[in-house]
């Protein structure tokens, strides 16, 4: 077995009221042994459940929370919406602020347009505990970042201890597969080349794509050189 997230091999194993988890000593990444993911149709049942209805008060105050804490950028810039669920609630707030919104949901906005472009903003809001190769889908991500583009993140940070973790409420949910600590993402960001900008308790992160290339060089100076 190795880490989904980092790849390291050999993570822990241990059990959480009679489920497997592998937790990783590299980067801090807890995932439920693969045998236990749920099926795909059970999965998407489960989504269908959600109460995200836009027009829910409490609902778009907690989706307001997220927003208003994203990086600033202007009216007219790219953002995706990755994992935008059955209801997306997001996406249409973004678009109400100016931006030229993508939807994509594995589930209810498939597709692989979104591959071919690249976005000043991506948001996955309450989605990466749903990845089950959670490496390779934040990398494919990391790869459609514009130059100085963010890619923001909501999701639950694990607790460090085995005691913590088989009492916590956010581990329960059956469509959740893996879990980050803290220190997940600074392992992350150091994996994909990003900039670490924001790391706040208890579930957001900010990572972005480097304007410089190591030594100063800024990426667009770096590409000029290539091409001459």
């Amino acid at each position: 077995m190795t880490c989904r997230l980092c790849g390291a091999p050999d993570p822990r194993r241990f059990f959480a009221r009679g489920k497997g988890y592998l937790d990783c000593p590299q980067c801090g990444y807890v995932g439920l042994e693969p045998t236990l993911f749920p099926r795909r149709d059970d999965e998407c049942a489960r989504y269908l459940l959600h109460k995200n209805d836009s027009a829910d008060i409490g609902y778009r105050n907690f989706l307001e929370t997220f927003v208003k804490a994203l990086p600033k950028i202007a009216p007219g810039a790219r953002v995706l919406d990755f994992g935008s669920g059955p209801v997306p609630a997001l996406s249409d707030m973004l678009r109400a602020r100016g931006f030229i919104v993508t939807s994509y949901d594995p589930f209810f906005a498939p597709g692989k347009a979104w591959r071919r472009h690249l976005f000043d903003l991506i948001v996955a809001h309450e989605v990466a505990e749903h990845l089950r190769f959670p490496g390779r889908s934040l990398g494919a991500l990391a790869g459609r970042l514009s130059i100085g583009g963010w890619l923001a993140l909501r999701t639950r940070f694990a607790p460090d201890s085995d005691e913590e973790f088989v009492r916590w409420w956010y581990r329960e949910d059956s469509t959740h597969v893996g879990f980050f600590r803290a220190r997940s993402f600074v392992f992350l960001a150091g994996k994909l080349g990003l900039e670490l900008e924001e790391l706040s308790a208890p579930d957001r992160v900010v990572l972005r794509k480097p304007r410089k290339l190591p030594g100063g060089v800024t990426q667009g100076e770096g590409a000029a050189c290539a091409r001459a």
